[in-house]
């Protein structure tokens, strides 16, 4: 299992406007069996951060 891992996320373009305005996140992934990739990391940011509009920041598997 892997450990969890400490990140930073950081909005611009206006996409900030989907996570109350906040521009960059620090957050820390929980451990997991496979490692992150961007598409994990993608649908863990949907789920935990985004707070409007889901469908202008991810659709199916595009971003």
């Amino acid at each position: 299992m892997a450990a969890p891992l400490c990140v930073e996320v950081e909005f611009g373009g206006g996409a900030e406007l989907l996570f109350d305005g906040v521009k960059k996140h620090q957050v820390t992934l929980p451990g997991q069996e496979e490692p992150w990739d961007i598409r994990n990391l993608l649908v863990w940011i949907k789920t935990n951060l985004l707070k409007e509009r889901p469908e202008l920041f991810i659709q199916g598997d595009s971003v």
